[in-house]
């Protein structure tokens, strides 16, 4: 998949619409509906079609002429950005946060039957590695999920993060080239999470990342997610950051070695979309999408309603560093405007130049595709902050996108609408879909050979640990 070439700027118009929140708990959040409001209507307006804006689209295959048809947004794009936004929520669906299960924290699935498992045979993927963060600092508190088993197999201090996957033979012919996925699972908790790792911006080289520039920072929470470890558990010998690194490095020399062209694409939702940026930059400053001193592996990231991550100096060098990056998100949806309410890209370059200094002024990075709910006829028109900032309404919304907002909401693919409500309350009564039916038969209970209903034990989950030497890897890039 070859890098996306990101060159003009979406036109936003801003309009003042007030939020549709009836119940805001934390003063974090009403203080964010009141600071915020100008900023999260921002609605993206483009006068001829997508592709003018994103030349050559995000990865449009190599071997395969842009299509041109009725529909404005190149269908090769869009089916992209549903494709890996699929790959996104199959790290909620996978995720086992059942605090009544003695695995909770990990993921319910193998790695071999990952995607046949969740019914996506035809992804186009295999899973190669999983990721595996541990929770050591006392700044990340609310975001990790864990059993009230607290004697149970799983390690109340591991939760599963996401994964590493590789486009198969056919995927990578049909692309012309073998891609690499890194997917990040964003939180299932909340949304007061944001509030929990909402402190400061710290140095991306205080936690040993590679950094040309001591000013480089991003949001502490994210950094220690991405790098603490607990060595007392076999899933989190390694911190989030050594897992990737390590699979990059060993992927990149075999299919080097095969003489394969290759792209590494990262993605995620909400906090997986910070992880994903934070990812990119660390792989490109550590010179891991370089095959040899004349070839590099385009690197990009497609972020879905992610956060800001770090400062200007932070956004300049991923810039730097040829990292071609796409956020898309929900306009109304809140998460994509913080941190930084106050101070972010859109303050004056003056004010930038002073504030960039301190521990609280954040940046965006990269193009943005904002998306209305409003404009589906299948949703609600007022939704919840959590309504607004679900995975699977986005999808619902890029389906339907068709660039000029005077244009019909007119779902392209065909993809089911009934998937909007799958985890939440966000489709009109009249769609006759009931709220949160995706539902697990018995709460996962089954009864055994006594006749008693309990939650059966995960077969093999130590075969979720990949087989290959990371110290190994690690130790040739200086790491170990």
């Amino acid at each position: 998949m070859a890098a996306f070439k990101l060159n003009q700027p979406f036109v936003h118009r801003l309009q003042n619409q007030s939020l549709t929140n009836t119940n805001i708990k934390s003063n974090f959040n009403r203080q964010l509906k009141k600071s915020a409001q100008p900023l999260i209507t921002a609605t993206c307006i483009a006068s001829t079609t997508l592709s003018k804006y994103i030349e050559n689209t995000i990865t449009v295959d190599d071997n395969r002429k842009k299509i041109h048809g009725p529909d404005p947004m190149d269908p090769d794009l869009r089916s992209k950005l549903i494709r890996y936004g699929e790959m996104a929520q199959t790290c909620y669906d996978a995720f086992d946060n059942d605090p009544y299960s003695k695995y909770c924290g990990s993921c319910k699935f193998h790695p071999k039957t990952f995607f046949h498992d969740l019914a996506m045979d035809s992804s186009g993927y295999e899973i190669s590695s999983y990721i595996y963060s541990s929770n050591t600092s006392n700044l990340i508190p609310k975001f990790f999920i864990k059993s009230i088993d607290t004697e149970g197999p799983w390690n109340p201090m591991v939760n599963w993060m996401g994964y590493v996957a590789v486009s198969n033979d056919e995927t990578a012919k049909r692309l012309g080239r073998r891609d690499i996925a890194i997917v990040w699972r964003g939180t299932v908790t909340k949304l007061e999470w944001m509030e929990d790792l909402m402190n400061f911006l710290k140095p991306v080289s205080a936690q040993k990342l590679k950094s040309q520039d001591p000013t480089i920072k991003v949001m502490a929470g994210f950094l220690h997610i991405y790098t603490d470890k607990d060595q007392r558990c076999p899933y989190s010998k390694f911190s989030a950051r050594e897992q990737v690194l390590a699979e990059v490095t060993r992927l990149t020399k075999i299919y080097a070695q095969n003489g394969e062209k290759m792209s590494i694409t990262i993605t995620g939702h909400s906090l997986g979309s910070a992880l994903a940026t934070l990812s990119a930059y660390d792989i490109a400053e550590s010179n891991l999408d370089k095959v040899d001193k004349t070839e590099k592996i385009p690197i990009s990231v497609i972020s879905f309603s992610g956060p800001r991550v770090g400062n200007t100096r932070f956004k300049k060098r991923v810039e730097e560093l040829g990292i071609k990056m796409l956020r898309v998100f929900n306009i109304h949806d809140t998460v994509p405007n913080v941190p930084g309410v106050l101070f972010n890209e859109r303050t004056s370059s003056l004010i930038q130049s002073i504030a960039d200094w301190t521990t609280f002024f954040y940046s965006h990075i990269g193009e943005e595709l904002g998306l209305d709910h409003r404009r589906s006829p299948f949703v609600k028109e007022k939704l919840d902050f959590v309504s607004m900032h679900s995975l699977e309404l986005l999808l619902h919304l890029l389906d339907g996108y068709h660039e000029k907002l005077e244009s019909k909401f007119r779902l392209a693919s065909g993809r089911d609408i009934a998937l909007v409500n799958k985890d939440g309350d966000i489709l009109k009564q009249e769609c006759l879909i009931p709220p949160n039916w995706s539902q697990v038969e018995n709460k996962g209970l089954r009864k055994n050979q006594k006749g008693e209903w309990k939650l059966p034990d995960q077969r093999s989950i130590e075969d979720h640990l990949g087989p290959h030497d990371v110290e190994l890897h690690l130790r040739k890039l200086g790491l170990a």
